[in-house]
């Protein structure tokens, strides 16, 4: 499959497709980086615009909309509602999706391990200049000595 351009990323979101095309992005998703970034760019702007409608600038539009299609503005305001909870839904198991490919693809454990592996070598402490030279001297000395004293017992 082909990458899906942006504008088909936000008509999805819209719910503006058929549901065959739906399924057929979901999967593409999975296998796909530069679809997911074009699908994740859709998702901010759609939620800047609920963000606006969220003051409520649209809804006066759309409740004199509704009433000259013969329709209720309650009916609306459901319709709208169920549109979001299904967008909203779908949006979820996308992402508990993506969380099960991850941990069934051990990214999650390789994460753990470079953790671990990075806390470990932070966690030793390297030894000063003068206290490896004050210890080597120590360690010099001690061979030294040794070395005295098996010559003395050899007399």
């Amino acid at each position: 499959m082909n990458h899906v351009p942006e504008a088909e990323w936000v008509a999805y979101l819209a719910d503006e497709i058929p549901e065959a095309l739906k399924i057929e992005y979901e999967n593409h998703l999975y296998s796909c980086d530069k679809c997911l970034s074009a699908y994740m760019e859709a998702m901010e702007k759609e939620e800047s615009r609920l963000d606006i409608e969220g003051f409520d600038i649209a809804g006066p539009v759309m409740d004199s909309i509704s009433r000259l299609k013969g329709g209720s503005v309650e009916e609306a305001k459901q319709l709208r509602k169920e549109k979001s909870l299904r967008t909203i839904t779908r949006h979820y198991l996308i992402a508990a999706g993506f969380t099960i490919l991850l941990m069934a693809g051990g990214v999650f454990q390789s994460l753990t391990e470079y953790v671990d592996s990075v806390e470990s070598s932070s966690v030793k402490e390297t030894q000063s200049l003068t206290e490896g030279l004050i210890d080597k001297t120590f360690n010099w000395m001690d061979t030294i000595e040794k070395k005295n004293k098996e010559g003395f017992r050899n007399e």
